[in-house]
């Protein structure tokens, strides 16, 4: 493509210096002086006073500077006048605009179609002479200021043909271009970046202060340049016919979006080579490149570039180049090169390639012998490297992952990204961590019009510090061999498979995670998206939904990696119908049903826990609902019946089970009503509504005996404010509460009148019992349910001043005088590097009584401080503190976190052992980085940190 330019550009040129080498000379049916003695002399047309009209004679070699008067006369000094005097042509002045003029075009033959005027206008596409020289040039004199005509070449709709008349060859010029612009740039970056852009900071570009500034294009970026004329400006050309063409002084070459320009440019008619000797500067969407020598070969659209700087301005990736090559198909190779995405005068980082292959219409690079530099210091080396120079998607190694911890010493890992079709790709990740041994982890990941899947899984085979049981410090300290014989190695490995699909009405979804071992996660942890858990679900569902009936099939399972042995029942399947449906105007009737299947390993379990077998729940229920600008009331009920078909271990011991199919019957009833009450306020000139939104709630639920139920899947609900307005006060629905009470609450908001912004919430409330409760999750009666009302439970959230947060909930026991559960935290976010957050948490039941401290905030331009601090005031110990330091610039992200965390399958704060880690994370802006880890350890522990978003891999847009 680039190549085509110049061939055009250049055959442009040869046709202006044919013009201005005939155009003047007389033709061959009329003689003058010097003919009849057999040789032809060639003529030298100069411009007259306005640039519009012309003074011509025979060339004598010499350039002497024309008097006013002589060129009115239209009479040359120290020139005797010829047999017949060419007469001086007056043309109004006027510019012919380039966007006007058809493109030129180019015959079959090896030289182009070039028609010139004899000298009666018409048109002859012989050469009169066989020598010739015409040279437009500068009056010398001229030194007031004035405007001076320059050569401008236009191509017509004859091909390379410029009209008949002469006038439209040598047009008034617009104000002549400095030679600055024309001349090399020392910094081909530096010239077009200017640091009064003001400051830009995003997860993307970071801290710039500046930007590059391009000159506006005269077409869409899009269109196709060779549709357009081309233009060439120069101060003065020098030809020799059928040898070479010489355009000198600040040449301007332009067709479409395109722009050359350059002190001088030469094309070698024999050999069709065009040479710009003393440089020259392409400029065009997207790119801007210059050299310091330029050739095309006319013949094979190959060009060569040496001493190269360029600047692609869409991706802001700027370099320079020893040599730069354009083959025939269009394909860019480039040795010695060197580029970076940093601001000028920044060298943070940079890439030296021995050569870089830029294939046509790619947008990658395959880079051979590649080093990539932090600074001046070389910290990575690949002998061959896909490279890509935009968003799209590319196989190849990614940056690794660097970090180092007392446990496990020295962890690195080195990624390939599979990109093997736009809606599927796969990861590959070769790991190392010095005191366990070698590994890899992989994850593919596939998309179509029904579906996202992503499959996982990683392993790490005889890991020198786990045996299965125990690792080899507990080992040791057990009596080690002499004691539990040979410590062997154990395989360590994890799954995972995530997908959710829809195809019309139904709707699939499978999580499925499974590890080797419960240390699994503490010991390894994972690059995969997994996050260390107290035990690891395994579910599979479809559904089916529409206006007035929905159905699922689903079965799950969990993994218990924690200290407790029991594990999960398994719901091996689970079939839920709902149907509802709108009778006599806004009742509802609907009907509910589940069967389940629950088992589990029940060996050495005792009493209800040694318990397996089948349930079926019915609910049908009645509700009629009324809405009103003011208010709602709600009026409903219901039957709740169960089934069991149960089964327990012979071996069991304790409860024995006196009926293997119980059945339970509940009725219930509810009212639940509201009213909205609306102000309108003014706050330090800021029009708000507060709202004043009261609620009662009213429940009754008969009670049954359910002693000798099994707890397939019920637990307790942490009480807050939300509970004041459940039907149930347990999870599931092995146990269903039986209750009389009222539960009365209050909500108010602060509004914003202009946006509806939510600036200030709270609510508080409590539930009042009309009787004792009997059913509990133990069956054991405490003394909570004699009481006759409950703890109050509040919560608030409030936005002040734009960045601040305030949240908060408190659950207070009126009958002990004590808070149950309480928290409180106020948080600054501007944006993703300006957080802080101070919050407390206390819980009486689970012996919580926490703080909680993060920061991510600039103390300049470019360093930035981050950490965390969550202390555990009842055992006076720290679970996790990290602190580190951040350097961010335009190109360059540097992190270096310490970290010491308690990481365990036990709560038992006081037998655990620390663990003591350094990260590592360094981000190449435009490129990659390694040391993922600290990204997680970030958006884990600082509360609204957000990572920056990952590339969408199943679009190239």
């Amino acid at each position: 493509m680039l190549s085509g330019f110049f061939r055009l550009a250049v055959v442009a040129v040869a046709g202006l210096y044919l013009f201005g080498a005939c155009s003047w000379v007389s033709a061959a049916t009329e003689k003058s002086p010097s003919s009849e003695s057999g040789g032809k002399k060639p003529m030298l047309c100069l411009p007259d006073d306005d640039g519009a009209g012309w003074v011509c004679r025979e060339d004598d070699g010499l350039r002497p500077a024309l008097t006013p008067a002589e060129r009115e006369s239209g009479s040359l000094p120290s020139q005797p006048a010829p047999a017949e005097e060419a007469p001086k042509r007056e043309a109004p002045k006027r510019e012919a605009p380039a966007a006007s003029v058809p493109a030129a075009s180019v015959d079959d033959g090896s030289r182009p179609a070039v028609g010139v005027p004899n000298a009666t206008g018409g048109q002859q596409n012989e050469m009169p002479v066989s020598d010739a020289q015409v040279q437009a040039e500068r009056d010398a004199s001229a030194d007031d200021g004035s405007e001076s005509a320059r050569a401008t070449l236009v191509a017509d709709s004859e091909g390379f043909g410029f009209g008949q008349d002469p006038t439209m060859w040598f047009q008034a010029p617009r104000p002549r271009p400095s030679s600055a612009e024309h001349a090399s740039k020392p910094d081909l970056a530096a010239a077009y970046y200017t640091a009064s852009g003001g400051a830009q900071a995003d997860s993307d570009r970071g801290q710039c202060e500046g930007r590059y500034v391009v000159r506006e294009y005269p077409h869409p970026p899009t269109v196709n340049n060779e549709l357009f004329p081309i233009v060439a400006e120069a101060h003065a050309l020098n030809s020799v016919v059928d040898q070479s063409v010489t355009l000198d002084g600040n040449v301007t070459i332009e067709q479409g979006n395109r722009l050359i320009l350059a002190p001088t440019a030469e094309l070698d008619q024999t050999t069709m080579i065009a040479r710009f000797p003393d440089g020259m500067t392409l400029d065009q969407p997207g790119l801007i490149m210059q050299g310091a020598q330029a050739t095309v070969d006319m013949g094979s659209d190959e060009t060569q570039l040496s001493g190269v700087q360029f600047l692609l301005t869409d991706v802001l990736f700027r370099g320079n180049a020893a040599k730069l090559n354009q083959t025939a198909d269009g394909d860019l190779l480039l040795d010695d090169n060197r580029f970076t995405r940093c601001e000028p005068g920044n060298n943070g980082w940079t890439l030296n390639t021995r050569s870089l292959r830029i294939e046509e219409g790619e947008v990658f690079g395959t880079a051979r012998n590649a080093v990539l530099k932090l600074k001046s210091v070389p910290i990575f080396y690949s002998p061959y490297l896909k490279f890509p120079v935009s968003d799209e998607r590319v196989s190849g190694f990614l940056f690794p992952n660097f970090s180092y911890s007392d446990e496990d010493g020295f962890d690195a890992s080195l990624p390939y990204y599979l990109n093997l079709a736009p809606n599927y790709d796969a990861t590959v990740v070769p790991r190392y961590i010095s005191q366990r041994g070698a590994g890899a982890e992989a994850e593919f990941r596939h998309k179509s019009s029904w579906q996202e899947s992503v499959f996982g899984g990683s392993l790490l085979p005889q890991d020198d510090l786990f045996n299965g049981r125990l690792d080899r410090d507990d080992f040791e300290e057990l009596g080690g061999q002499s004691v539990l014989g040979e410590f062997e190695p154990a395989d360590r490995w994890l799954a995972s498979v995530d997908h959710q699909g829809y195809v019309g009405p139904f709707r699939t979804l499978v999580d499925y995670t499974a590890a080797s071992d419960r240390d699994y996660f503490r010991d390894l942890g994972s690059d995969l998206g997994l996050s260390s858990r107290r035990e690891l679900e395994r579910k599979g569902e479809i559904q089916y939904a529409n206006d007035q009936f929905f159905a699922r099939i689903w079965a799950q399972r969990f993994q218990r990696i924690d200290e407790i042995l029991v594990e999960e029942y398994q719901r091996l399947p689970e079939l839920e119908l709902i149907w509802r449906r709108e009778v006599l105007g806004p009742m509802e009737v609907s009907l509910g049903a589940k069967w389940s299947d629950f088992d589990r390993d029940t060996e050495g379990l005792n009493g209800l826990a040694a318990v397996t077998g089948s349930r079926i729940h019915l609910e049908p229920r009645v509700r009629v609902p009324f809405s009103w600008p003011f208010g709602f009331l709600t009026v409903g009920g219901g039957l709740r019946h169960t089934s069991y078909d149960l089964e327990q271990d012979r071996l069991a011991r304790g409860f024995q089970l006196a009926d293997e199919n119980p059945e339970r019957n509940i009725g219930l009833a509810h009212v639940d009503g509201g009213l909205f009450f609306e102000r309108d306020l003014n706050w330090f000139n800021t029009p708000l509504i507060q709202t004043l939104e009261p609620r009662v709630y009213l429940l009754w639920q008969d009670y049954e005996d359910q002693t000798g139920l099994p707890r397939f899947d019920s637990s307790q609900l942490t009480f807050n404010y939300s509970q004041l307005y459940r039907d149930n006060r347990f999870s599931g629905i092995d146990r269903i509460g039986d209750t009389q009470q009222v539960s009365a609450g209050v909500t108010t908001r602060f509004i914003s009148a202009q946006n509806g912004r939510e600036y200030f919430r709270f609510s508080i409330g409590e539930i009042f019992y009309f009787k004792d409760r009997r059913v509990s999750l133990n069956d054991r009666q405490t003394p909570d349910l004699r009481q006759s009302s409950s703890a109050f439970a509040s919560e608030m959230s409030a936005r002040l001043a734009g960045s601040w947060r305030v949240y908060g909930n408190l659950v207070w026991d009126p009958h002990d005088n004590e808070v149950d559960e309480g928290g409180a935290g106020i948080q600054y976010r501007k944006d993703n590097r300006r957080i802080i957050n101070l919050g407390f948490r206390n819980n009486r039941q689970s012996d919580v009584e926490q703080t909680d401290v993060s920061v991510y905030w600039p103390v300049t331009d470019r360093f930035a401080i981050l950490g965390r601090w969550n202390y555990d005031l009842i055992s006076g110990r720290t679970i996790e503190g990290f602190g580190g330091v951040e350097y961010e610039d335009c190109c360059l992200q540097v992190r270096l976190v310490a970290r010491r965390f308690l990481d365990s399958r036990s709560e038992n704060f006081a037998e655990i052992e620390g663990d003591d880690g350094v990260f590592l994370q360094i981000v190449f802006k435009g490129l990659a980085g390694f040391g993922t880890k600290v990204e997680s350890v970030l958006e884990r522990g600082i509360r609204g940190y957000r990572s920056p978003q990952q590339r969408d891999y199943f679009s190239n847009d």
